[in-house]
Parts: C-alpha cells; sequence; structure tokens
C-alpha cells in the first residue's frame, strides 16, 4: 500500500521537541509549519483571524498521535483526532490537515465534517472550495454536502454570483442528475432575486430531463437579467429538443435585441448546421467573422459551410485565407482544398493540394484519393498501382486501402475482382463491418442473394443501430420481388434509425410500390426526391408515376434527373424499359 506522505511527521516531531524544550509556544504562531509547504501568511487569507492558543503538551500529543497513526494507515485514528483538534482549536489549518488526512482515507463523512470546521474559520479558502467539489465528483450518487454549501453562499458578501456559476460547473459534470436538481433547489432557495440561483436549478432541470421547469427557470433568470446569454442560451437548447421552428424564432428574436451576443449567434450556427440548413449557418458564421476576421476557426467553419454548397469559387480562397492565418491543422485545410477542386474535376489542382498533405490523420485518405481520381479518368492500372503503394501503419488504414481498392474495381465494372478482393481482406478481417458491408453491396451485383444477406446479417449483428444494413437488406427483397412483409419491416426499422434518411425514404417507397400500394408509393417517393434529388430515386419515382398512368409527370421526373445525371445507368435503364 502507499504510504501516507511522511514529511509532515518529521515537522511534527520536530516542532514538538522544541516546545518541550522551550515550556510553550503558540500554536498559531508554529503550526504553519504541520499543515502547508509553505507558511501561511494573513495576506492569502483575508479577513481570517488564527485563534491564538498556547500550545499545551496535551495538543502535542494529540497532533503527534494524528500523524502517527497515518503513518501506520490507522486512518481511523487519524481522522478522528484530527477532527477532535479542528472542533477545539478553531484553526482553518487544522481542520485542512484534517480534510487531507480523511480524503487519502477516503473517509467522505470525516473529510465534509472536516471541510465544514475549515470553511467555517476560513470561509474564502480555495483549497477547501477544491476539496469540496473533489468529494462531490468522486461519488456516484449527489453526497449530503448541502450545509456546508448552504454556509459557503451564506458566508459570501463579496460575489455571491460567482460562488453559483462555480457550483455549477461542479454541479454539470456529476452523474446524479435527480440529485444535482435537488440540492439546486434547495441552494436556490433564500436567494429568489439573483438569477444566477434560477440559472443553476434551470441547468439541473435541463440535464434532469425536467424541460418545463428548465425553461421556466431560465426565463426568471433572463426576466432579472435581461440580455444575459447564460439564461438566453439554456432556453435555447431546452426549445431545441422540443420544437425546431420555435427554437429559431427564439434564436432570432434574440439576436435581433441583441445582435453582439457572439456566443449566443455561435450556437445558433452550430444548430443550424445540424438542421442541415447550411445556407442560414454560413449567414450566422459570416457575422461572426466579420467580427473575428483574424480567426483561423471561423473562417474555417465558413469555408466547410461554403463548399458543403457547392460554392467552389467562394470556398477555396476562404480555405486558403484560413492557412495564412495559421490554422493548427493546416494538412486538414489542403486535404479540404483537394476535394473542393476535386468536386469540380479540376484533377490537376487536386492533386497539387492532396500531394501537399504532408502528415495527420488525412495523409492516407489524401493519397487514396489521387489514386481514385485516376481510376475515375479510366486510368485503372495506375490508380491500383498507386493505392496499393500507400503506406499503411494501422488496421483502419488498411481497411480504407481495401475499401478504395474495391471502389475503384466495382466502378470499373469489375465486380468480381471487388468481390475477391473484399473476401481475402475478410479472411484477415472477419468481423469488419465496413467491408462486410461491401461486399454485400457487390453480391448484389453478381447476384449472390446468399453472401448479401449473410453479410447483411453480421453487420446489423455487429451494429445494431446501423439503418443502412436494414435498409440494403430490405431493398434488396424489395427489388428482386420476394419476402415482401420481411422486406417491409426491415425497411421500417431502417426509418425508425435514420427517419429523414431519403434513401431509406426510397426503399420505402418501393417496396409500397412492389405490394401494389401505388398512392402511398407516389407520396413516399416524392418525399424522398424532394430531399434528395437523387438519379436513382428519381428512377423509381417516374417508374411509379408511369404505371399509375400519370407518363407526363413521368417524363418530367426522369428529364429532371438526367440533367444533372447524363451518364447514370440506373436511370437510363428504366427509361429504356418504358420508352422503347
Amino acid at each position: 500500500m502507499k504510504r501516507f506522505p511522511g514529511v509532515r511527521l518529521i515537522r511534527t516531531l520536530a516542532f514538538a521537541a522544541c516546545c518541550l524544550s522551550a515550556g510553550t509556544c503558540s500554536l498559531a504562531a508554529e503550526l504553519p509549519r504541520l499543515a502547508d509547504e509553505r507558511p501561511w501568511t494573513a495576506a492569502e487569507h483575508p479577513g481570517v483571524k488564527l485563534p491564538a492558543q498556547e500550545l499545551t503538551g496535551q495538543l502535542v500529543y494529540e497532533l503527534l498521535l494524528a500523524e502517527i497513526a497515518a503513518q501506520r494507515d490507522h486512518f481511523g485514528v487519524a481522522v478522528d483526532t484530527y477532527l477532535e483538534l479542528a472542533r477545539s482549536t478553531h484553526d482553518p489549518r487544522v481542520a485542512h490537515r484534517a480534510t487531507e488526512v480523511a480524503l487519502y482515507a477516503h473517509d467522505l463523512k470525516g473529510a465534509q465534517e472536516a471541510i465544514g470546521l475549515w470553511l467555517a474559520e476560513d470561509p474564502g479558502s480555495t483549497g477547501a472550495r477544491e476539496a469540496l467539489a473533489s468529494i462531490i465528483l468522486s461519488q456516484s450518487k449527489m453526497p449530503d454536502v448541502g450545509d456546508q454549501l448552504a454556509a459557503l453562499l451564506a458566508s459570501d458578501k463579496e460575489d455571491l454570483a460567482r460562488d453559483f456559476r462555480n457550483i455549477n460547473i461542479i454541479f454539470m459534470q456529476h452523474p446524479d442528475h435527480e440529485g444535482v436538481l435537488a440540492l439546486s433547489k434547495r441552494l436556490a432557495e433564500p436567494y429568489p432575486q439573483l438569477p444566477e440561483a434560477h440559472y443553476l436549478v434551470g441547468s439541473a432541470a435541463f440535464v434532469a430531463g425536467q424541460n418545463e421547469l428548465a425553461l421556466a427557470e431560465a426565463r426568471e433568470a433572463s426576466r432579472l437579467r435581461p440580455g444575459w446569454e447564460a439564461s438566453a442560451l439554456l432556453e435555447a437548447r431546452v426549445l431545441q429538443g422540443q420544437d425546431s421552428t420555435k427554437a429559431r424564432s427564439f434564436y432570432q428574436d434574440f439576436l435581433e435585441r441583441y445582435p453582439q451576443a457572439r456566443d449566443f449567434r455561435l450556437l445558433y450556427a452550430r444548430y443550424l448546421v445540424e438542421l442541415k440548413d447550411y445556407r442560414a449557418a454560413r449567414e450566422q458564421f459570416s457575422t461572426i467573422l466579420k467580427d473575428a476576421p483574424g480567426n483561423p476557426d471561423l473562417t474555417l467553419a465558413v469555408a466547410l459551410l461554403t463548399l458543403q454548397l457547392k460554392d467552389y469559387a467562394t470556398a477555396t480562397p476562404l480555405f486558403e485565407k484560413a492557412l495564412e492565418l495559421g490554422y493548427r491543422d493546416p494538412d486538414a485545410i489542403r486535404f479540404y482544398l483537394g476535394e473542393a477542386y476535386e468536386e469540380q474535376k479540376q484533377w490537376a489542382q487536386a492533386a497539387q493540394w492532396y500531394g501537399a498533405v504532408a502528415g495527420g490523420e488525412q495523409l492516407t485518405a489524401a493519397r487514396i484519393r489521387v489514386a481514385l481520381m485516376w481510376a475515375r479518368q479510366k486510368q485503372l492500372k495506375k490508380a491500383l498501382e498507386l493505392v496499393r503503394a500507400v503506406p499503411v501503419q494501422t488496421p483502419e488504414q488498411r481497411e480504407q486501402q481495401i475499401l478504395a481498392e474495391e471502389q475503384m474495381l466495382r466502378e470499373a465494372g469489375d465486380y468480381q475482382g471487388a468481390f475477391d478482393t473484399l473476401t481475402a481482406a475478410l479472411h484477415r478481417a472477419p468481423d469488419s463491418a465496413d467491408l462486410l458491408y461491401e461486399r454485400a453491396i457487390v453480391s448484389d451485383k453478381l447476384n449472390r442473394m446468399d453472401v448479401l444477406e449473410q453479410d447483411l446479417r453480421r453487420v446489423i449483428a455487429l451494429r445494431p443501430e446501423y439503418a443502412h444494413a436494414y435498409n440494403a437488406l430490405g431493398y434488396s427483397l424489395a427489388d428482386r420481388a420476394v419476402r415482401l412483409d420481411e422486406a417491409l419491416t426491415l425497411i421500417q426499422k431502417a426509418q425508425s434509425l435514420a427517419p429523414d434518411d431519403p434513401f431509406i425514404m426510397d426503399s420505402l417507397g418501393w417496396v409500397q410500390f412492389r405490394m401494389g400500394h401505388l398512392q402511398d408509393s407516389i407520396a413516399t417517393l416524392k418525399r424522398a426526391y424532394a430531399a434528395q434529388d437523387d438519379p436513382e430515386i428519381a428512377a423509381h419515382l417516374g417508374e411509379v408515376l408511369w404505371t399509375a398512368g400519370d407518363q407526363a409527370a413521368a417524363l418530367k421526373t426522369w428529364e429532371g434527373g438526367l440533367k444533372a445525371n447524363p451518364d447514370n445507368e440506373a436511370l437510363l435503364s428504366t427509361m429504356r424499359r418504358f420508352l422503347h
């Protein structure tokens, strides 16, 4: 067992020898050598008056008894003795030492009493507050520290708001949400006019899932302190979980009244990203960036949103600006620049930026992207040589390499080669969900329904929350018009996991079509196509419309899909079946 620190015993023995030879000494004058590595000074503890108590032979004996007991791991005796000394001397340094010993002994009850004694004599002690915080955070259930915290708040005449903010920081890290909420209510009750008190209760209520209480407390805090960002942010978070329309309206109203509320605007921008409203998110980030034009993080955020909107002419100089401003991960920006040029099919510039990636997480991915570009330019042999030459150091990088090789072969129409590549890789990593999923997709091209179903069911077992595995299996059954009830169940499971995914909506519309529910199918496929103008969704929607007798709408849908995707084989094949 790790021995209790012995330096204090040496100082105690030296001090005792001094006292026994000199008669009596002042406890207030000498105890600093017992409690601290460096002398206790009044300047560091303003307002604390140390007791002027003589150090008697009995006190020396008890101090020695406590330290020797601690050295010999008799912590029960040590804690009890130090607590009794703290009670009798009213000296904050003795209470400090009692706290240290009790915490080392994992004596929660003793530590709490010692901290209470410490705070009673030195309410402003940072060490006492930190010790109390450590007790709170070390327990899975909220400990009974209400008396100590209430006393701490009552004794602070200078900055009570700060105390509530600090308590909130500690409470938000604690797993006992109900216990935190109960204690927060108790602590806040004597301070009905303090915004921070209402904010403490509101934050605790939000974490505990009591949203109505959280909303009420946030609004009361804002009433007491109009324009306070902290309470406004709490209200916004509650509304986000209840109603996105109300949340957006609240964000907009607050920012109209308080346009300089930067943290609030930043949270709004992030919320818009979560809603996938990238254009609105970019507007908010751009507003923030105007006030901080030299901030590389904000510049990168605007660049990424601009890239998402496919505004490459604006995105690329923003990325370059973030690079000039010294963004902490320049290779990440070089990779994004490569993506931007690749999206525009400007292969030389894309290769240049990918080639500039010098290290980090993006290095392997950048080299793989260069190889994939060669493959898309019909130079499969060169592409395969490049991807096979990519140095890999981890299993994850090896998997990226295999998946890239498989993708090249699949896109070149070599489905058997892709299947064999994945099968060889699965011999080394039989439980790789990504490799299994990709082999299932290739198996569909080879009409190997046995392997497809086996692999997807294994993926579902490995990743039961992976919506696309259920969707792929359900769609494969529906596309073959077999086991349609099972196909519907699988796709509905996928939709329960990812309700807004347009490709899962497409699968649902397709199985509805196979089951003869034409109007349901049309409605579902229209929602899917509105969410994602994908050519395969266009092919499905057009086919169902044609079958339902609305040939004009079918032709319009197909022609719209062809404008953006003139070479899509699935769409062209569907049109050939009906038009020739």
